[in-house]
């Protein structure tokens, strides 16, 4: 299967001297087109850092990032473009602005599209992911009126709403309860359905179970 997502010998250093924290040391992983991929370690193992830089939000200290083969290196302008065109990303505590409708808190990737599609596009691909994450009724509540479930699902249909080719999620599961977090699993892992990836980190093997793969990172 195409690779579309490698770490070559990624590391990654906070500080210097004796402030210095390693977080990640010499991490090589591919992801293929299609696949779903856990992440799975002890707290402090690295797993968010080698997310944050996998999914360009963090430049590596040492190694490359490859996207369907290509590295990306350093140039910050290239990165942002990169990191908006490739990626969705599903963060642990939502990153949501609760005082901010749901519409606008989905449609935010698409102002930062490159290019930018026109404003009743922006809408109609901002009702679609809501209707996909069952939340079309909320498009004009705002955020903070949302149960932790609900506000997960936003966070989904944001990071659906530009069609990535890899969807990262960093313990998407770990505010929720068994239910609700079995249905946000779901949600994610619909986006294999039309060849995306996903990489997710998680402390629960439930839902490490559900993805064609786990991959263990240690101190």
């Amino acid at each position: 299967m195409k690779e579309v997502l490698t770490a070559c010998n990624v590391s990654k250093v906070y500080g210097s001297g004796r402030t210095q924290v390693v977080a990640v040391r010499n991490v090589s992983l591919s992801i293929a087109a299609g696949e779903a991929v856990a992440l799975m370690g002890p707290s402090g193992s690295g797993k968010s850092t080698l997310l944050r830089v996998l999914g360009l939000i963090s430049q590596p200290t040492e190694g490359d990032v490859l996207i369907q083969g290509a590295a990306v290196g350093s140039d910050e302008r290239r990165r942002a473009q990169m990191r908006n065109k490739f990626f969705g990303f599903v963060h642990q505590d939502f990153a949501i602005i609760e005082n901010e409708t749901v519409e606008r808190n989905v449609m935010i990737p698409l102002e930062y599209a490159n290019p930018r599609p026109g404003w009743q596009e922006r809408r109609s691909r901002t009702r679609m992911v809501l209707e996909q994450v069952n939340l079309g009724w909320a498009l004009k509540k705002n955020a903070s009126q949302l149960s932790a479930g609900e506000r997960q699902r936003v966070a989904i249909a944001r990071a659906l709403v530009n069609n990535p080719v890899v969807m990262l999620a960093d313990e998407p599961t770990a505010a929720l309860d068994g239910l609700a977090a079995q249905e946000v699993i779901t949600l994610i892992l619909s986006i294999k359905e039309r060849g995306a990836s996903v990489l997710l980190a998680t402390h629960d093997d439930r839902v490490a179970k559900r993805c064609e793969r786990i991959v263990h990172i240690e101190r």
